[in-house]
């Protein structure tokens, strides 16, 4: 179940709500709202997880990133060699496996620091859809408590007036009994 469908769920509550005679109040299920809530809270633990792939899918990311630097700089190594080794100028081809290195470490930093940019980007964007994710759904439930508080007191003093209502009828019919 997800946290969109468990939200739905508590407006399919609340349209459910049957009216208080009399008022502008609405009788709803407490305990089917609690349990939906419940459900929320154990629910918010896989936007976590899914925070936490993207964390690890960052150090693959990187520990990809390092190998495939790690292979250009072997091939660099390995073509540098074979110049000195074909080359009667050892001067020469020393120099030319000195580019190729500092153009094979050059490459190897960027895709590494690219790896890690993408991978910080991708965290930064869980992290805060987790907690776009977990105050909406807090300031929804909120709001959700908010309003069943504000119906019940709405009931409460409406079930009060009745009866001072009713008390002063009584009281009113006795007086003119009495007299």
């Amino acid at each position: 179940m997800t946290i969109e469908s468990l939200l739905d769920e508590i407006e399919d509550i609340l349209e459910e709500g049957k009216k208080v005679p009399f008022s502008s109040g609405l009788l709803l299920d407490v305990n089917e709202i609690k349990r939906v809530i419940e459900d929320i809270r154990l629910n918010m633990p896989d936007e976590l997880m899914q925070a936490r792939k993207i964390a690890s899918e960052r150090k693959e990311i990187l520990t990809a990133a390092q190998n495939s630097a790690d292979d250009i700089i072997a091939g660099a190594q390995r073509r540098a060699k074979e110049l000195v080794e074909a080359h009667e100028i050892t001067k020469g081809a020393e120099a030319a496996a000195a580019d190729i290195m500092a153009q094979a470490r050059a490459q190897a930093g960027e895709i590494v620091e690219g790896a890690r940019a993408t991978a910080s980007e991708l965290t930064d964007q869980a992290q805060k859809w987790s907690n776009d994710m977990r105050s909406s759904a807090g300031e929804y439930v909120e709001n959700i408590v908010a309003l069943a508080d504000e119906t019940l007191t709405n009931s409460v003093n409406e079930i009060r007036r009745a009866r001072q209502s009713l008390r002063a009828a009584a009281q009113h019919k006795q007086r003119a009994e009495q007299k």
